[in-house]
């Protein structure tokens, strides 16, 4: 399961917005935004948590504990379920190497795979 600081991101680039926009949608600076989003910065509060959820059109359950269906209205056959083994981050690094691969267009992803491979044939 993912962590609430990557939820937080997963949510706001999911809805196309930059810190800004969801700083001002949630009602608090972009540095508030910034820190919710690293690993070892500040938790927002609950009504945080809720004006967010709203903000990106996710489920409140989804950002808060990572389980049930991400986007609101959302099919219910897609539930995230508390932890999916072949799509779990081990470590932080796994995690933003993740992260990064899954904000590619899918035209950048197998290049990319490609050559990470190519590293681990070396070693």
């Amino acid at each position: 399961m993912t962590q609430l600081f990557s939820r937080i991101r997963q949510a706001r680039l999911g809805a196309s917005m930059s810190q800004s926009e969801l700083a001002f949608a949630v009602g608090v600076a972009r540095s508030a935004v910034a820190q919710w989003e690293r690993r070892d910065g500040a938790c927002p509060t609950t009504e945080h948590l809720a004006r967010i959820a709203l903000a990106t059109s996710v489920s409140f359950e989804w950002l808060a504990t990572g389980r049930g269906q991400r986007w609101l209205g959302g099919d219910p056959s897609e539930d995230t379920p508390a932890v999916i083994l072949n799509f779990y981050a081990q470590c932080g690094l796994e995690e933003r190497l993740l992260l990064a691969f899954r904000s590619l267009p899918n035209p950048k992803q197998e290049p990319l795979v490609d050559f990470v491979e190519a590293l681990t044939a070396r070693a």
